[in-house]
C-alpha cells in the first residue's frame, strides 16, 4: 500500500490494520465452514430467514447459504436444529440443485419436528411484538427459562408492565441525553445475571413460590419485579386464560401474581444446593429442578464453531504454497516463483523494520526505491 496524502508511520499503519481485523472478527468471529444440521438439536446461535419461510438457520448457513436474504439475529436458542437445506427451506427450487451450500445435499433433508418457532422467527420480540430497534435506549433481556415464551427477548419497560413513554431514564448531567440504561424502578443491571419473564413464572407459579420462600432465596434472587400494570391484556400475555379471573381480582401491582424474577450470578450453584437438600426424589420441587429445568443447574453449553488458530503470515504462505503445488502441473516453475516471493517478502520486512524501529514515515518514494533496487 502506497501512502500519499496521509503519511503514516509503519507502527500506525499496523495498528490501524489490527483494529480493522479485530472489528471484522467481532462481526464474524468464526470461519463459516460447517452447517450444524448433522449435529442435531443443540443450543446455538440462530438466525431467522424471513425471505424463506421464517426458518431458523445456523451461523455458517446465515453467511454462506442465505447471503442476500432478510436475516434477523435471534442469538441463542436451546435444542434447535438448523433448517437450511431441509423441507422447510424454500430457498432452492427444482430438482438436482444444491440445497445447503455446506452440506451439498441435492434433495431436501427432513426438518426437525421438535424445533419450536415463536414470533422471533418473524423478527418480532417481546410482549409488545415489535421489531428490534437498535436506536432505542431500552435494555432488552432474554428469558433464561423460556418454557412458555420460547426464550423471547423483552424491553425493560414491558417487563415493568409499562409503555416506553411512561418510563423515566437516567440522563447525563452535562448534555441531558438519554443513556442506554435501565429506567427508574428497574433492577440495576449489575445486580443480576439472568432474567425469567412473568409468562414463564405464571406457568410454574407453584415451584417459584417454593423457591421464593426457601431459606436461601436471597442467594438465588436479586429482585422480584411485579408486572405492575393491572390493565395489561392478560389474554394476550398468558396462554392459560383461566388465570384472567385471578388477575382481575387484584387491587394493585403489589398484590399482582404476575412478576418477573432476576437471578444472581451464582444461581446455578444455589439451585443445585436446593436440589441436593431435598430428601425425597419424588418431591415436586425436586422433579421440577431435575426434569423440567435441569439447564438452570447444569447450563447447556452454547455451540461455537472451532476458532481457527491465529496463524502467522508465513503459515498462510506455506498453505498457499501447498495449494499451488497441488493444483499446478508445472510444479518446478511454481516452486521457483514461491521461493522468489519469499525472498522478496523477507527483504521487504527487513526494509520496513528500520522505519518501524525509528518511527520514521514510509513515503511513496521509499517504496519505489525499494522495488527498483530489488528488480
Amino acid at each position: 500500500m502506497l501512502l500519499k496524502n496521509d503519511d503514516l508511520t509503519v507502527t500506525e499503519y499496523i495498528s490501524n490494520q489490527l483494529a480493522l481485523e479485530q472489528e471484522a472478527k467481532e462481526l464474524m468471529p468464526w470461519t463459516p465452514k460447517k452447517c450444524t444440521y448433522n449435529i442435531g438439536p443443540i443450543r446455538q446461535q440462530i438466525f431467522a430467514c424471513r425471505t424463506h419461510n421464517n426458518i431458523g438457520i445456523c451461523y455458517s448457513c446465515s453467511i454462506l447459504c442465505h447471503t442476500s436474504c432478510d436475516i434477523v439475529e435471534l442469538f441463542t436458542k436451546r435444542h434447535f436444529t438448523c433448517d437450511c437445506g431441509t423441507d422447510r427451506d424454500n430457498r432452492v427450487e427444482g430438482h438436482d440443485q444444491i440445497r445447503c451450500e455446506l452440506r451439498k445435499n441435492r434433495s431436501d433433508d427432513v426438518s426437525a419436528s421438535d424445533n419450536v418457532y415463536n414470533q422471533n422467527f418473524q423478527g418480532l420480540f417481546c410482549s409488545c411484538s415489535k421489531e428490534y430497534d437498535p436506536d432505542s435506549p431500552a435494555v432488552m433481556l432474554q428469558c433464561i427459562l423460556g418454557l412458555e415464551c420460547d426464550e423471547d427477548w423483552y424491553h425493560d419497560y414491558c417487563i415493568m408492565g409499562k409503555k416506553n413513554e411512561e418510563v423515566i431514564r437516567r440522563k447525563s448531567e452535562e448534555d441531558r441525553e438519554v443513556l442506554e440504561e435501565a429506567p427508574d424502578g428497574f433492577p440495576n443491571l449489575e445486580s443480576f445475571d439472568s432474567f425469567i419473564c412473568w409468562k414463564c413464572i405464571s406457568k410454574y407459579t407453584y415451584y417459584f413460590s417454593k423457591l421464593l420462600s426457601h431459606e436461601v432465596a436471597e442467594k438465588l434472587f436479586s429482585q422480584k419485579l411485579f408486572h405492575g400494570d393491572p390493565n395489561i391484556n392478560v389474554q394476550k400475555d398468558i396462554k392459560d386464560n383461566s388465570k384472567k379471573r385471578d388477575f382481575n381480582e387484584m387491587n394493585n401491582s403489589q398484590t399482582c401474581k404476575y412478576y418477573s424474577l432476576f437471578l444472581k450470578k451464582d444461581y446455578s450453584k444455589t439451585l443445585k444446593s436446593i436440589k441436593e437438600s431435598i430428601k425425597g426424589k419424588d418431591e415436586k420441587l425436586y422433579l421440577f429442578l431435575d426434569r423440567i429445568v435441569p439447564f438452570l443447574i447444569d447450563d447447556d453449553p452454547i455451540y461455537e464453531p472451532c476458532e481457527e488458530e491465529e496463524e502467522k503470515n508465513e503459515t498462510d504462505i506455506f498453505q498457499l504454497t501447498k495449494d499451488f503445488l497441488q493444483a499446478s502441473q508445472n510444479r518446478d516453475q511454481v516452486a521457483e516463483n514461491i521461493v522468489a516471493f519469499h525472498n522478496l517478502k523477507s527483504k521487504l520486512n527487513n526494509f520496513l523494520k528500520s522505519f518501524a524501529d525509528t518511527g520514521k514515515v514510509v513515503r511513496e518514494d521509499d517504496i519505489k526505491s525499494f522495488f527498483e533496487q530489488s528488480s
